[in-house]
């Protein structure tokens, strides 16, 4: 049976590509409407089609795999479907306002990458030191041992 869902997602959902990501999931369950960013940092989502794909559509919304988008809630209102779409699209506001947003962003994620990289790289120099003495010590203690090991053959033989 067609149905309409209004849904209301709330959490780290603007911004970080998550109407296109509906859209994505939408294409793949067969339901058709549209996406908007709201003022108060919420998507509104207006999706329509068959129960079983709006199901599986809500479910795939938590976007669990997904690395910039955070889910904090997603609350569903059915009413009767209107039969007004025929596909899913993202809206979008001013084109240069949401460009402006998105290159920020992206700076953004940018800086937080080269800091993590610079503590990854110091980890890593870190560890290779730690290996060195750990062979440095490995090595004495082999020298020791062979030391130990001819003493006790030299006492034996003789």
């Amino acid at each position: 049976m067609q149905r309409r869902y209004t849904i209301l997602v709330t959490g780290r959902v603007q911004r970080v590509g998550f109407r296109g990501f509906a859209r994505l999931i939408a294409n793949r369950h067969g339901v058709f409407g549209y996406a908007e960013n709201l003022s108060d940092g919420s998507v509104r989502i207006v999706a329509e089609g068959e129960e079983e794909g709006l199901a599986r559509f809500c479910e795939d919304l938590k976007a669990e795999d997904e690395p910039l988008i955070r889910i904090d809630s997603i609350s569903v209102t059915e009413s009767a479907c209107e039969g007004t779409f025929d596909h899913f699209e993202p809206h979008f506001g001013d084109f240069q306002k949401e460009m402006f947003h998105r290159s920020e962003l992206g700076l953004e994620y940018l800086k937080e990458m080269i800091k993590l990289q610079k503590r990854s790289l110091k980890m890593q120099e870190e560890m290779v030191s730690a290996l060195r003495d750990m062979k440095k010590e490995s090595k004495k203690r082999r020298e020791v041992l062979e030391r130990v090991i001819e003493a006790i053959h030299t006492q034996g033989v003789g």
